[in-house]
């Protein structure tokens, strides 16, 4: 009996510090497996909602950016409101090619200025000031045999 009774106390303390029996009798496997599920989904909310805001993030800098671009154009374009005109147009399409063509003469980046009475002009440089704009006519028409017609429009 004694023997019986040692093996039993034995048997009793190796047990009882075995994982799997205190996994197997000692705990509730359903509350553990929900715990974890609901960790888990708290992390991938947690995750999600971090995405959401770097996008967001990324997009107001964007925005902020493009922002930023038009307004340094628009003062730009403020500065520059003399334009040197090589052509004036009614017909809107006429303006669109003689830009194209102007091109080919050797004049960088012409650009189509919009007047109040209707007109489109073909504009070859834009300047701050008005003898800045008479200066480059000058330096145009410098080399030429025969002077290109070309005149100061200010933009308001």
């Amino acid at each position: 009996m004694r023997k019986v009774l040692i093996l039993t106390l034995l048997l009793a303390f190796t047990f009882s510090g075995c994982q799997f029996f205190r996994d197997k009798f000692g705990k509730d496997k359903a509350a553990d497996t929900l715990a974890v599920w609901e960790a888990k989904q708290d992390s991938i909310k947690k995750v999600e909602m971090l995405k959401a805001k770097k996008l967001e993030e990324a997009r107001r800098a964007k925005e902020k950016a493009i922002q930023d671009s038009l307004m340094k154009v628009r003062e730009m374009e403020a500065r520059n409101r003399f334009h040197v005109i090589i052509g004036s147009f009614k017909v809107p399409t006429n303006a669109d090619e003689y830009q194209k063509q102007v091109s080919t003469f050797g004049f960088q980046d012409p650009k189509i200025v919009e007047s109040p009475n209707g007109f489109r002009m073909v504009s070859i440089g834009a300047f701050e000031t008005y003898s800045k704009a008479t200066n480059e006519i000058v330096r145009i028409n410098r080399t030429k045999e025969e002077p290109i017609e070309l005149w100061v429009y200010e933009a308001r």
